[in-house]
């Protein structure tokens, strides 16, 4: 009998040390593909690209430096594939620079689970179907972005009318979002944190998405209703994705409505959105 759990003892020490040899050999296969596009020249095709981003104009040099190590990482990395179309550098620069900025604040390979991008000429269709009480019920939905399971479909027409004119909603910050909020496991709207911060979390959000949904079934006029549209009061998932949109489109004016929220936006995704066009203070959206 003693020599079954010793054993067992042996077989899960081995099995300790196989997944912390597997970790490290990631951990150094992502610093060798760190150093290696580092070292390599930021392609002047894809500035050109950038420059017609409002918000890669105002960033800083050194946060452009940042990004662009992120962006080269995230297209080696990432499976773009085409739905009915074909994917070309504009598409995969533009999509990379939005997936980067949102982690601009993070360490290298931090909170980066997304392999697949799948990406559409235009809106997509997708069937639901599900059964509740034995009755079984299919629903058609015309989509700009879906996410799950490390897989963001999207709409290119969609983000090329967000380029274009430069506002409050972002469909590729907003797919993101869902992606960080997926984490943990859950579509609940509250990402992975550290232990001691999902108290304040939960208190704030909760509070601002009660708040909203009063309004809305009074049909009350509310500038922060109208500044974050009636599909962010959905589910806390979608409240959280489309705060993440207005965090980063327009930070002024979301931090001027929702203070609090904006503060645990900023302590999640460890940068002060606002600052972040510091060089440009005129960005608000």
């Amino acid at each position: 009998m003693a020599s079954y759990y010793l054993l067992l003892i042996q077989f899960l020490f081995a099995l300790i040390a196989l997944f912390l040899f597997w970790q490290s050999v990631g951990y150094f296969r992502r610093m060798w593909r760190y150093k290696r596009l580092k070292a390599m020249p930021f392609p002047r095709s894809y500035v050109t690209i950038l420059q017609n981003i409002q918000q890669y104009q105002k960033l800083t040099p050194k946060q452009k430096e940042k990004l662009h190590v992120m962006i080269l990482l995230f297209i080696d990395q990432k499976e773009f594939v085409g739905a009915k179309m074909n994917i070309n550098d504009e598409i995969k620069v533009t999509i990379a620079f939005y997936a980067c900025l949102m982690r601009l604040g993070f360490e290298l390979g931090e909170k980066d689970h997304v392999s697949t991008v799948i990406v559409y000429p235009e809106h997509f269709i997708v069937d639901d179907s599900h059964t509740i009480d034995g009755i079984h019920h299919t629903r058609t939905s015309v989509l700009e972005g879906q996410s799950a399971n490390g897989t963001v479909v999207i709409s290119w027409q969609d983000i090329a009318l967000n380029i274009a004119k430069p506002g409050k909603e972002n469909v590729i910050i907003h797919e993101f979002a869902h992606e960080l909020d997926f984490e943990d496991g859950l579509a609940d709207g509250t990402p992975l944190l550290e232990t001691s911060k999902y108290q304040k979390w939960s208190e704030v959000f909760s509070k601002a998405f009660t708040t909203l949904r009063n309004l809305e079934e009074r049909q009350k006029h509310s500038e922060g209703l109208i500044l974050l549209g009636n599909y962010a009061l959905t589910n806390e998932a979608e409240f959280f994705a489309v705060c993440s949109e207005r965090f980063f489109q327009i930070p002024k004016a979301f931090k001027n409505h929702f203070p609090d929220v904006y503060e645990e936006l900023k302590r999640f995704y460890r940068l002060d959105a606002e600052k972040l066009y510091s060089s440009h203070p005129d960005h608000n959206g």
